[in-house]
């Protein structure tokens, strides 16, 4: 009898406690979920690139959306409970209680939330600004085309000097920088002289492979195609291509789900046998031309009339590439004599006669190396 009478003594105990041990349950929750907030945005400022979330931090934040869900469970329950029968949830509250309180004092994280990312491979590059609406609206058009799970290789072509490489460091700074649907990318020179083996020692010391030195090429495919496969959330950049490239020579696997291909090349016939999605940069508009040219040379030189006109005639020469512009305007930066200018416009005229067929870019690089401007903006071919 004296045992019964104790066991409802503490039922009434626990009934009449149960509304003060709730409110301390929400005001624990309200304190934790305060914590949970504070570190999504310390989670937005500290998970950069080549970082990734300590595992305990996943672990934390995945027990505070259950003991959440937990608690909103159990508040259902106690009010839909008899007056009898709410004091059987005195134990559950308390319970809940010291799990909440284990996590605010496991949510602290002093040490920081993030630790390195082995898996984590990119480099951001050295870019300049894109020159004119077209090269922008280029970028956003390969941009779409990444995020496509229907497109799976991109060839971006057009003549040498156009902006195909600027366009595509652009393309790899956002990747690499953003970090969240592809987690590799690899940026590779080919350029005219292709060699397979100097390809395949590129692409190895960018993924981590590591050659002996005595293997055959065959051998090295295998390796790249090994370690290639098992990366799918890839991108794989092939810049400056003047022929089709053989990617199972090289040890490129064939673009499958999650992974990209994307070259750049002066051909669109090239784009076409490696089948991929053609995208064309095309000269700037003689207006945009006249635009960056003046902004390179510096606006005051051109406030001279003769020298306004003879630079208006040099900038039609340069057939709206973007590196001819440039890399005259460069030459000319900053020069009054009218001699030069008129001697500049000659030389020019007397160069795009000499190359008779060739290309543009040919007698626009010609002039370049003339005024040792070149290096300065050779990465923008």
């Amino acid at each position: 009898m004296e045992f019964a009478l104790n066991k409802i003594d503490k039922h009434w105990d626990n009934y009449r406690s149960l509304n003060q041990h709730m409110n301390d349950l929400k005001r624990k929750v309200m304190e934790l979920n305060g914590m949970k907030e504070d570190t999504d945005s310390r989670m937005s400022a500290e998970l950069l690139p080549r970082k990734k979330l300590k595992r305990e931090v996943q672990i934390w934040l995945e027990n505070v959306e259950r003991i959440n869900g937990e608690v909103q469970s159990l508040d259902g329950k106690i009010g839909e409970s008899s007056r009898f029968t709410r004091g059987f949830h005195a134990e559950d509250v308390l319970k809940r209680i010291r799990e909440v309180e284990e996590l605010i004092q496991q949510g602290k994280f002093q040490d920081g939330l993030v630790v390195d990312d082995p898996q984590w491979i990119g480099q951001v590059l050295s870019k300049t600004t894109l020159s004119g609406e077209g090269a922008k609206a280029c970028e956003e058009e390969i941009w779409q085309c990444l995020m496509d799970d229907e497109v799976r290789q991109i060839g971006v072509w057009g003549m040498g000097g156009v902006g195909k490489t600027s366009i595509m460091k652009c393309i790899n700074n956002r990747l690499v920088e953003g970090m969240g649907r592809f987690n590799i990318v690899i940026w590779t020179t080919v350029s005219k002289e292709m060699s397979i083996a100097k390809l395949q020692k590129d692409m190895a010391s960018k993924i981590g492979v590591s050659f002996c030195g005595d293997e055959d090429e065959i051998t090295r495919a295998g390796m790249l195609f090994e370690a290639l496969s098992r990366k799918r959330k890839s991108v794989i950049i092939l810049d400056d291509l003047w022929q089709k490239v053989p990617l199972d020579k090289v040890g490129i696997p064939e673009s499958s789900t999650g992974s990209k291909l994307v070259l750049t090349t002066r051909s669109f016939d090239v784009c076409r046998k490696m089948s991929c999605r053609a995208i064309k940069v095309k000269p700037l508009v003689e207006e945009k031309s006249w635009k960056l040219f003046s902004e390179k040379v510096g606006r005051g030189i051109l406030n001279i009339p003769e020298v306004e006109l003879i630079a208006k005639k040099i900038v039609e020469r340069c057939v709206g590439l973007p590196l001819g512009v440039i890399t005259i305007a460069s030459c000319m930066k900053d020069i009054d004599d009218l001699y030069e200018w008129r001697n500049a416009l000659k030389e020019l005229s007397d160069r795009k006669k000499s190359v008779n067929g060739l290309e543009e870019e040919v007698f626009l690089l010609s002039i370049g190396l003339q005024c040792n401007k070149l290096p300065a903006v050779a990465d923008q071919l």
